[in-house]
């Protein structure tokens, strides 16, 4: 069976091959080379893999339709991370498919043991075994695109192309098509925490399993589910036939809409659209980015303006949104001469669920915008069927559409007044002339003198440069406190929540009109210096960031040496305390979610948020629980606040032991690959419900040969190298009956703690295999 098996694997090298620039097949040992027009391609050709060229010098791993002069790209492994002349993609001699950059650096396609890849006809590319059976395909981790016979499973996801032009137009932008575990089919700006712009209907069988379908044989749309596949959605497009005379694909575009194209194989010219959603291209959320306005003239192309008194992020991409011309802290002075409201007729400014934080029934215009003019942190609402909706900040969805007619959106600009200052006159006779000549030379003279005195070692010791606090230093709508305000917040900081090398955490009660809401303020300690520029440029990096997975920021404090932060109280204290100080091991289902929720939330800082963090000190102490029990980060962008010895273990490192990456202590280069290191050691602890390092376990004998080690690494290890995975479940039967996901979980736990920082997957990789979209090949750890 061996031999036919080989013979025929033989027989499908002959097959693919071919005449001219193409490799006939992927086996043990081949290699392509970036630059070299080398691709490998399916046989009817149409479809190709290999280096896509972006430019003279660099490229993605890709597939894309061969025979149309557009060569459009369906498919990427590296879409963030282009490839330089010079890069290999090779199947390695332990069957892994590898993507070797010129300088150096190492990328993982797939980690299993492959021994044949080839693209077939319908332009999956597929790696497979010994035996051909399938062990990877690209349709299983697909980027922007779905081809016709594509099913995106539970938890699939597709991610648009990114606005930005030039070499970076493939990488991922800030929209996402998911099929989610509860059945239904999500559009959303994922980048700022969205919960949806478009939803497919419920499925109406509760908890079955539910998939998208792109039809082979007719090109059809559409959402199945249960074990029987009975269609209950479909999308209503007409298709044009004959199918197979047209290349068709489904793809979700840089603008946040997912359509459907076709392409004539023989008389095409260009893609034309089968159908789209949503319906107007202003309904896609957050399009023009925070403080953007969008609005369309044809219902086709997206406008993108800002609110008055915003200006252009980029004045080149209008679509990565707006910030504040003047920033002004209206709070300092409450009368209403520092701002005037601006009127946006016809507009409306949406964010269902997370976008409104008070609403007022029954209201007309005046009394509308009479609800922005008294709350000095209310900085815009909307009026819609006479109820005013007060917007959160930052506004994100702000639009002119056909369905916002007769809706007017109210806006707090600056006055004049406020962004002047003192207007002064100018005077031009001649006395004023000489007077300002004799002034500038009295001045010039008083200048060098405190040159002179500013610069000598001595007095310099004793000037201390004046500091005034004002959020519009960091640019973003944070609440700034004064210390008196937080002093009586805290009731003179009494309630201690928790205590670090850095910080102390308070509770407090602060007083939104009548309502009474409990937060957090952390006293940092020893901020390092330059202290009050480099905590106002981290408050800018964290004020920035929009996630459900991690602790909201709500205001701030910098007054004489205090430094303090005001967050959202989690009311469950810190992962920490739920895993290993509670007498019962928390249930199986609250710990796989909670991984993943941190998991989400790294992938967000790593990769979906506008100023990238590593976050530097990823451990279960700097994991807070909400109300829910939801998992949410701490901490995060704030590892430069912090003296160097604050977050160290020693005079290299930042972090904690036993969560520090081995690079910390080599003074090799600092990457996001330290916090999957951490991250990895934490899931380890999730997973299993033990500390990574025991010491009580010292004294303790072996009952066998994978007795439980002072590591948990080194007992996971053991456990899972013996075939003995179900030791990891403690006996417990919820983890027995879901035994596969916790070898899944474990697996990807040791892949992330891997010591050398190229072979740790990144967290994209961590997340599909969390989730089981990709495969989890075997860690090299247990080959050792």
């Amino acid at each position: 069976m061996r031999i036919s098996l080989n013979i025929l694997a033989f027989l499908l090298l002959i097959l693919h091959q071919s005449n001219g620039q193409i490799t006939p097949n992927l086996s043990i040992g081949s290699t392509f080379t970036a630059g070299n027009n080398v691709s490998l391609l399916s046989s009817s050709e149409d479809f190709a893999f290999g280096f896509y060229p972006l430019s003279a010098s660099l490229y993605l791993v890709g597939i894309w339709f061969n025979k149309i002069q557009e060569r459009t790209l369906i498919w990427s492994a590296n879409r963030d991370s282009p490839a330089e002349t010079g890069s290999t993609i090779s199947l390695t001699s332990g069957g892994q498919l590898v993507l070797n950059y010129a300088n150096g650096s190492i990328q993982p396609i797939y980690n299993g043991a492959a021994r044949w890849g080839f693209i077939q006809d319908d332009g999956n590319f597929v790696l497979s075994d010994s035996s051909l059976r399938k062990v990877w395909e690209s349709f299983n981790s697909p980027t922007d695109t779905l081809l016709p016979g594509q099913i995106m499973l539970p938890t699939g996801k597709l991610y648009s192309n990114s606005n930005s032009g030039g070499n970076s137009k493939y990488s991922r932008g800030k929209f996402m098509l998911e099929m989610q575990a509860d059945g239904k089919l999500v559009l959303s700006a994922y980048h700022f925490a969205d919960t949806g712009y478009w939803l497919s209907s419920e499925n109406p069988q509760g908890n079955s399993e539910v998939n998208l379908v792109f039809n082979q044989r007719n090109a059809s749309l559409y959402l199945v589910k249960g074990t029987n596949n009975n269609t209950f959605f479909s999308f209503p497009w007409n298709v044009p036939n004959p199918v197979e005379d047209y290349y068709h694909r489904a793809t979700l575009d840089s603008f946040g809409n997912f359509q459907q194209y076709a392409y004539h194989k023989t008389n095409g010219s260009n893609w034309i659209r089968v159908g789209k959603i949503p319906s107007e291209p202003c309904m896609v959320n957050a399009v023009c980015g925070a403080y953007g306005l969008c609005s369309s003239n044809d219902n086709e192309t997206v406008n993108c303006d800002c609110l008055p008194s915003y200006v252009f992020l980029d004045p080149s991409n209008p679509t990565n949104g707006c910030h504040p011309e003047t920033m002004i802290n209206f709070c300092a002075d409450i009368s209403t001469g520092n701002f005037t409201i601006a009127a946006i007729k016809d507009s409306d400014m949406p964010y269902k669920e997370v976008g409104d934080y008070e609403i007022y029934p029954d209201v007309d215009e005046e009394g509308c915008k009479k609800v922005v003019m008294e709350d000095c942190y209310a900085m815009a609402a909307s009026l819609v069927n006479r109820t005013c909706y007060k917007k959160r900040t930052p506004i994100l969805n702000a639009r002119k559409t056909s369905m916002t007619k007769g809706s007017i959106s109210f806006i707090k600009v600056p006055s004049n007044s406020a962004t002047d200052g003192i207007s002064t006159k100018k005077k031009s006779n001649t006395r004023a002339h000489l007077t300002a000549g004799l002034i500038t030379s009295s001045s010039l003279a008083v200048l060098f003198g405190a040159l002179a005195f500013y610069y000598h070692p001595a007095p310099r010791r004793l000037v201390r440069p004046e500091w005034n606090p004002n959020s519009s230093r960091i640019g973003i709508n944070f609440r700034e406190f004064t210390y008196k305000e937080l002093h009586e917040i805290t009731n003179g900081f009494s309630k201690q929540l928790g205590k670090g090398a850095s910080a102390k955490v308070y509770f407090g009660n602060l007083k939104l009109k009548d309502v009474q809401v409990e937060i957090a303020v952390k006293r940092m300690e020893d901020v390092a210096e330059p202290r009050e520029k480099v905590f106002m440029t981290e408050l800018k990096i964290i004020g920035r960031t929009h996630h459900k997975n991690l602790v909201k920021l709500l205001g701030f404090c910098i007054e004489d040496n205090h430094f303090l932060l005001v967050y959202e109280l989690m009311k469950n204290g810190a992962l920490s305390d739920f895993l290993f100080k509670e007498e019962m091991l928390p249930i199986w289902s609250h710990r796989t979610e909670m991984a993943l929720g941190i998991a989400r939330g790294l992938l967000y800082l790593h990769e979906e948020c506008d100023s990238p963090i590593i976050h530097c000190d990823i451990k279960p102490q700097n994991v807070l629980l909400d109300s829910k029990y939801n998992a949410k980060i701490s901490d995060f962008g704030l590892s430069k606040l912090l003296k160097k010895d604050q977050t160290r273990t020693d005079t290299c490192a930042r972090g904690t032991v036993g969560y520090l990456a081995p690079e910390w202590l080599k003074n090799a280069p600092i990457t996001p690959k330290v916090d999957i290191f951490s991250f990895g050691v934490m899931l380890l602890e999730i997973t299993c419900g033990r500390r990574h390092i025991e010491l009580s376990r010292v004294e303790e004998e072996r009952e066998d040969e994978e007795g439980d080690d002072l590591l948990l690494v080194n007992w996971v290890t053991g456990c899972v190298r013996s075939g003995r995975i179900d030791k990891l479940a403690r006996s417990d039967p919820e983890v027995l009956n879901d035994i596969k996901r916790l070898e899944r979980f474990v697996k990807v736990g040791l892949w992330c703690v891997h010591p050398d920082p190229t072979l740790r997957p990144s967290m994209k990789m961590v997340m599909q295999m969390l989730e089981g979209t990709i495969e989890v090949g075997v860690p090299p750890m247990l080959d050792q």
